[in-house]
């Protein structure tokens, strides 16, 4: 009868095999890690970065485990080459099926002592360079149906610490870019999750002297937020009492920065 057919399930877009991944600050620290996560989880991979010699490194060394990867020159503060990066991905593998918006910098100075290059810098490449790269890959996302996007954003884009302020500023931008993004993109099968890590091994946390897993904790919520499409991943899941405190009782998150403030200025000066 009209009408009493069986129903066809509308094809998965995420649902492919050998999924292509663009990776930004793909040369080192969390970038690399998930690189090496993404191979193992069957991705093919375009790695981007200022220093094309690393990604041509790091492509070379998963190629010769077998996965097909493609180094890119890729700089987030210039969109010419945000651009040209995003055609030789779709020049080569013809889709881009994951986008990890993860290239950014550090800011550990006081607000105060920071110059308006260094503020303008943090601004461009951890905002604006997230933003030129979701608009360079959302048209081909569009084409072929679907996609996911990923953004690092931090859990200082909910909670601020002292010698934070300009950098929690630019993650809480990439949180609320990401919670608006998801909803317009919605209709065009796009998923987009936000991943805030806390303090997590790299050289950007040098020197911070607090216990912090290494990047592969980010990584693996990479792969978990392509395969299952939540909102947003806090990682590690202790810093999730943090934010709710944060939000609940405001003045015991500024005595925590207070203090650490205090044992900041102690330690430069003896």
């Amino acid at each position: 009868m009209t009408g009493m057919g069986r129903v066809h399930a509308m094809p998965d877009p995420l649902a492919q095999a050998d999924p292509v991944a663009l990776v930004t600050g793909a040369s080192r620290g969390i970038g690399e890690a998930v690189a090496r996560e993404l191979a193992g989880g069957g991705f093919r991979l375009c790695l981007g970065a200022r220093s094309l010699a690393a990604c041509d490194t790091l492509a070379a060394e998963l190629r010769a485990q077998g996965r097909e990867a493609l180094g890119l020159e890729l700089d987030v503060r210039d969109r010419r080459s945000v651009e040209q990066a995003t055609r030789a991905a779709l020049d080569r593998f013809g889709r881009i099926d994951l986008l990890v918006a993860n290239a950014g910098i550090g800011g550990g100075e006081l607000f105060a002592a920071m110059s308006d290059e260094a503020v303008a810098d943090l601004v461009d490449t951890n905002l604006l360079g997230v933003l030129r790269c979701v608009s360079a890959v959302l048209p081909a996302m569009r084409r072929q149906g679907g996609g996911a996007i990923v953004v690092i954003a931090s859990v200082a884009g909910e909670v601020a610490l002292p010698a934070s302020s300009i950098y929690a500023a630019t993650k809480a931008g990439v949180l609320r870019f990401a919670q608006g993004l998801r909803q317009e993109v919605r209709r065009d099968g796009i998923r987009v999750t936000a991943i805030l890590p806390g303090f997590v091994r790299t050289e950007m946390t040098g020197g911070v002297a607090v216990p912090m897993p290494g990047p592969e904790v980010v990584a693996r919520a990479v792969l978990r937020a392509y395969r299952r499409g939540p909102r947003r991943i806090v990682v590690p899941g202790w810093y999730l009492p943090l934010i709710w405190l944060a939000r609940l009782a405001p003045p015991l998150v500024d005595l925590i920065g207070r203090r650490i403030l205090r044992e900041g200025r102690q330690a430069r000066q003896g």
